[in-house]
């Protein structure tokens, strides 16, 4: 704590600026299909329709950034390959962020994008979230009701509090960030976060992958324990000597085939 208050918070603008020319300048992954960028009611959204796809499926997607960065282009290369790999059309969701809107906001942003999508006429849905994005999706799922067919959590932030947050494992997101961030995102502080780890309520058949040396691996462990408890169907994998952002690797491949799997989806 500084003498004049609390200690200033990140440059917001700045992050933004630097993950969007960051993930602008990486190569296009090959896709077969069709990309196509669209709005609906003021919602940036991109579509990936994959050249061979399972009919009436599809799969909402979230991405991450702390809650308070991130666009269209930060996972591009993981929405062309889940696309390809599931055989499902991708919609990816450029949700509100922190500090001007709220994780409710964001809610909302992806649940509209399955509104969308059902009003289509997709009658199997899923729910794609990696890292702050999985706290999204995780949030939808569970509000959704029974609409939807699965949920798929890559490395996500579920314990908003941050209290199981592991700072001795070295592959983790960053402490003082999450912190920053956690707060301006739910507006509360940590004894007031949302805790989704805690249970598997009104959750669909959920299927998340962390790895060993991520700092949110404890949260991914609770909830799995939290889907066994209350009879949620869920495979959790965890992958040896992965960091956090793992689906920016080659490891992306090997979690859509067990994803693939658990969702009967081969």
């Amino acid at each position: 704590m500084s003498p004049g208050g609390p200690e200033p918070g990140p440059d917001v603008t700045e992050l933004r600026r630097g993950a969007h020319e960051r993930a602008a300048a990486r190569p296009p992954r090959p896709f077969s299909g069709r990309v196509q960028d669209l709005r609906h009611d003021g919602l940036a959204l991109r579509r990936y329709t994959p050249a061979q796809r399972r009919p009436g499926a599809a799969a909402v997607f979230l991405h991450g950034g702390f809650g308070l960065f991130g666009d269209l282009e930060l996972q591009d290369g993981w929405c062309r390959q889940a696309a390809d790999a599931l055989g499902l059309v991708v919609l990816s969701v450029d949700y509100r962020l922190a500090p001007e809107a709220t994780l409710d906001d964001a809610v909302a942003d992806a649940l509209a994008a399955v509104d969308l999508l059902a009003r289509e006429g997709f009658a199997r849905l899923y729910l794609d979230g990696d890292s702050a994005g999985g706290a999204v999706a995780t949030l939808a799922a569970a509000r959704a009701g029974h609409r939807l067919a699965g949920l798929l959590l890559t490395n996500p932030n579920l314990d908003l509090s941050l209290e199981t947050y592991d700072d001795a494992l070295p592959g983790g997101p960053g402490l003082e960030l999450s912190t920053y961030a956690m707060r301006a995102w739910t507006g509360v502080g940590p004894a007031d976060a949302p805790r989704l780890h805690r249970s598997a309520r009104g959750l669909p058949p959920t299927f998340v992958a962390v790895g060993e040396r991520d700092s949110l691996l404890p949260e991914a462990r609770a909830l799995e324990t939290a889907c066994r408890r209350e009879d949620v169907a869920c495979r959790l994998l965890e992958l040896p000597g992965a960091d956090h952002g793992f689906v920016g690797t080659e490891r992306a491949g090997e979690v859509l085939a067990a994803a693939a799997t658990f969702f009967a989806l081969r």
